[in-house]
């Protein structure tokens, strides 16, 4: 979500952001065969020349090929390596390493391929990247149910089941719709903040903030040094500001997820999801009150309709949009039209003190610094701050974002046998000796990983765990269910993204006041979320399907 997590976040953070009970799609494959006992994993190793051994196949000799889709950077050696060594121990599927420019393409790509039948579609897909809910996906029979597959022994790692091989049992809930149905499964975790240059900050006398009254004193110190304060990607194909609004809407909507739960009685409800939501209680003292929640799309349609949350109706929304614009006067010249890469070079190279990004950037970052020498400076980060003076409007501390970051899915093909060998990848993939591999050849590359790996067994290097602390946060976003209620645009719908972004730019040029940039973007949520409503035709009553 580097663009590859949780919906919300792209859709920023909405797709965002846990054995089961229910039924599987016909489009799912049966597990492999239960016959298949004692096939291990070779042992994780720092030097990445592990493998998984091959199990016993009854599977079918024909020649097929598995395509996995990506965005490009993320995991490329890796992930190649991995697909090189299945080939050899399967040399009857060819698996294809795909890769798309962002996310904008990717989703284009993906919606036009299944909408003419999918036959052309990739195999294995980020589900985070698709523009839709993992629930709604299913149902139009774009992603697979994975229930079974999920569940069932994993003949690449001595049988461990790929739920019961995930590190972090937090984020198993991240796997279920809200029908209760297992629509992906998690590789990796990502996380946001705001690395700085340290040697900067101190000519500068700058010290680290951790309020945003404090930030936006330092940014006015650091454009008094001479340096572009803030450089970050504001573009539509990777949109990172969105994360620090989607993070200030979960900072004053929280205490009302509750509201949102699917719950006993509700129409989709069933017992896993009980069990995950029967232990979700506000607490403003516990950021992670809400890990594994389950929320009803209908009930969030309802906030809106409501008018519990949205742009001109809550106090919220004029202090962080004002705050927002504060901020804005800071960011590098022509930060409109500029993308991840240029923001990015303009931090590496020293021009720019505070980079807003991702733990993605991580070893690429780590990489470039080497390179530099003695010109290399030190880096730091720093989380998502709170504000000074506490306000009711936003109770308890500021969660910032530690999500699921790539979220696999299995393209619902109706071709059996395709969906197979797409499954016995994932297998090959989700085993600790291949995906330590992918992790120590990606980072030899100086390529992005994610973050932290969900992999249960995959050890990181002290160098790169030294420097994920930063993104280390208490609780997380999640799926920022009030969300929609807050920017509407459900399905994210690039045309409307643009007409967003574009009102916003006539606010920060200050074309418009904030009550009026407010009353204008409550107009577009409107119509989004109607539309919306329609399309799916919720009655909001949520003890009806629709």
């Amino acid at each position: 979500m580097k663009r590859l997590f949780v919906l919300a976040v792209a859709t920023i953070l909405l797709a965002s952001l846990v054995a089961s009970c229910t039924k599987s799609s016909p489009s799912s494959s049966s597990s492999p065969s239960s016959s298949v006992k004692d096939s291990a994993s070779a042992a994780p190793s720092a030097s990445g020349s592990a493998q998984a051994s091959a199990p016993p196949s009854t599977a079918s000799k024909e020649k097929r090929t598995v395509v996995f889709a990506t965005i490009t950077g993320f995991y490329a050696d890796g992930l190649k390596a991995a697909a090189d060594d299945y080939m050899k121990l399967h040399p009857e599927t060819t698996v294809r390493i795909d890769f798309s420019s962002d996310n904008q393409a990717y989703q284009t790509s993906f919606q036009a391929k299944m909408a003419a039948g999918g036959n052309d579609a990739p195999d294995i897909v980020h589900l985070n990247l698709l523009g839709d809910s993992m629930g709604n996906n299913i149902k139009k029979g774009w992603v697979a149910k994975l229930n079974d597959f999920a569940a069932a022994p994993n003949p690449y790692n001595n049988n461990k089941s790929i739920l019961d091989g995930i590190s972090n049992k937090n984020y198993v809930s991240w796997m279920y719709s809200d029908a209760g149905d297992i629509g992906m499964v998690p590789f990796d975790l990502v996380g946001t903040g705001f690395y700085y240059n340290k040697d900067v900050f101190a000519k500068a006398g700058v010290s680290e903030p951790t309020t945003w009254e404090d930030f936006l004193a330092a940014l006015k110190k650091l454009k008094d040094y001479g340096t572009i304060p803030l450089a970050m990607s504001f573009t539509q194909q990777a949109d990172y500001e969105g994360w620090l609004t989607a993070s200030f809407v979960d900072w004053a909507t929280r205490k009302l997820n509750p509201t949102l739960l699917v719950q006993p009685g509700d129409a989709r409800n069933t017992p896993e999801i009980e069990k995950f939501n029967s232990k979700i209680k506000y607490d403003d003292n516990n950021p992670a009150f809400d890990q594994g929640a389950v929320y009803d799309d209908e009930k969030r349609v309802a906030a809106w309709k409501n008018k519990v949350y949205g742009p001109a109706i809550s106090p919220a929304e004029k202090k962080y949009w004002t705050t927002m614009k504060e901020m804005s006067q800071f960011y590098q010249p022509g930060y409109a039209t500029m993308g991840d890469a240029d923001a990015y070079n303009l931090f590496i190279s020293g021009k720019a003190a505070v980079l807003l990004n991702g733990s993605w950037k991580l070893g690429s970052m780590l990489a470039d610094l080497k390179a530099l020498g003695d010109k290399a400076f030190k880096v730091g980060v720093f989380k998502f701050p709170e504000y000074k003076t506490p306000d009711p409007n936003f109770p308890g501390k500021p969660r910032g974002i530690l999500a699921v970051g790539h979220q696999l899915s299995v393209t619902g093909k109706k071709d059996a046998e395709q969906v197979k060998r797409a499954e016995d990848f994932l297998f090959y993939l989700f085993s600790p000796a291949v995906s330590q591999k992918v992790y120590d050849v990606t980072l030899k590359a100086g390529q992005f990983v994610q973050g932290p790996s969900l992999v249960e067994g995959v050890k990181l290097t002290d160098e790169f765990n030294s420097a994920l602390e930063g993104f280390k946060i208490a609780g997380n976003i999640g799926l920022n269910p009030f969300g929609w209620a807050a920017a509407g645009n459900p399905t994210a719908d690039p045309n409307v993204t643009t007409e967003l972004k574009t009102l916003e730019l006539k606010y920060y040029n200050g074309d418009i006041s904030v009550d009026e940039y407010l009353k204008q973007k409550q107009v577009i949520v409107d119509g989004t979320m109607a539309k919306y409503m329609a399309d799916k035709k919720y009655d909001l009553d949520p003890k009806t399907k629709e």
